[in-house]
C-alpha cells in the first residue's frame, strides 16, 4: 500500500512537472518595460549573454540540464529506494565530452583553454549586468527580477564548472609536474574571481529590486 501510494504521488509529480515545463510561470512581477525601451534592450543583452554562457557550458560537458521529466524520474527512483547508478559523475561527463585523457601531456593546456573560456563568458555577463544596473531609465522592477534570476543561474552554473575544474586539477596532481599545472592553476584562480564578480552583481541587483518595491519608482 505504501509503495502504491508513492507511485501515485510520483505520477502526479511527473504530470505537474510536465505542465510546468509547457507553461512556465513568470515571477518577475506585473511591471514590464515597453518594447524598445532602454531597459528592455539592456535586459535582452544580459539574457543573451547568460543563454550563450549556459549553452556553452552544457556543450563542453561542464553542466547537465535535466528536463522536468528527468528530474521527476530521479525523484521517483529516490522514493523507491533506487539510485541513478548508471549516471556518470560530472568529471566523467566533462572528460568524455571533450575527449580528454588526463595523463596526456597536452591535457593541462586543453583544460586550461576551457577554464579561460568559462571565465571570459562570466566577464561578459558581469559587463552586461553592470550596464543594466546603470540603465535606471526605462528599467522596471520586473526587468530587475528577471536579471537577478539570470545572473544567479549563471553564477550557479559557473560554480558547477569551477567544481569540475577543481576535481580535474586534483586528479592531475599525480600525473603532471607543478610547472605543467601552473598555468591551469592561474586560470582557475581567475575563474574564482569572476564568479565572485557575478555574486557581487547579484547582490547589487537584489538591492536595486528592494529599492524599486514602490511601483511609482519603477
Amino acid at each position: 500500500m505504501i509503495a502504491f501510494g508513492r507511485a501515485v504521488l510520483a505520477i502526479c509529480f511527473c504530470s505537474l512537472a510536465s505542465a510546468c515545463a509547457s507553461a512556465p510561470i513568470s515571477i518577475a512581477g506585473s511591471s514590464f518595460s515597453a518594447p524598445g525601451a532602454p531597459g528592455s534592450d539592456v535586459h535582452r543583452r544580459l539574457d543573451e549573454a547568460v543563454d550563450h554562457f549556459n549553452d556553452d557550458l552544457e556543450m563542453r560537458g561542464l553542466i547537465r540540464e535535466a528536463s522536468s521529466m528527468q528530474q521527476a524520474m530521479r525523484w521517483m527512483n529516490q522514493l523507491s529506494g533506487q539510485s541513478d547508478v548508471d549516471e556518470p559523475d560530472a568529471l566523467t561527463v566533462y572528460l568524455d565530452t571533450q575527449a580528454i585523457t588526463l595523463s596526456d601531456a597536452g591535457a593541462p593546456d586543453r583544460v586550461r583553454a576551457d577554464v579561460i573560456h568559462v571565465w571570459q563568458g562570466a566577464v561578459g555577463i558581469d559587463a552586461a549586468s553592470r550596464t543594466l544596473l546603470e540603465a535606471t531609465i526605462g528599467l522596471s522592477r520586473g526587468d530587475v527580477t528577471d536579471a537577478l534570476g539570470s545572473v544567479e543561474q549563471a553564477m550557479a552554473n559557473a560554480l558547477t564548472a569551477q567544481s569540475v575544474f577543481e576535481t580535474v586539477i586534483l586528479e592531475m596532481t599525480s600525473l603532471h609536474d607543478a610547472d605543467a599545472l601552473a598555468g591551469l592553476r592561474v586560470e582557475r584562480d581567475l575563474l574564482a574571481l569572476r564568479v565572485n564578480d557575478l555574486r557581487d552583481r547579484a547582490d547589487e541587483l537584489a538591492e536595486l529590486r528592494r529599492q524599486m518595491r514602490n511601483p511609482s519608482i519603477s
